[in-house]
């Protein structure tokens, strides 16, 4: 799983991919919610405010 940030979301899809070897499914972070997790304020990738979450 990656919270990321624009940049950022082509490097967690291909690492995904190599890890999982399957396609991610991916998320908009404002269009979701779930009741037992809260996103992490920064990318997995830099510091930037995230907007994807790749699982």
């Amino acid at each position: 799983m990656y919270v990321v940030c624009n940049e950022h979301l082509e490097d967690a899809i291909e690492e995904f991919v190599d890890v999982y070897e399957q396609p991610p499914d991916i998320y908009e972070l404002d269009k979701v919610s779930f009741t037992d997790w809260a996103s992490p304020s920064t990318c997995d990738f830099c510091d930037r405010h995230p907007k994807y979450l790749v699982v």
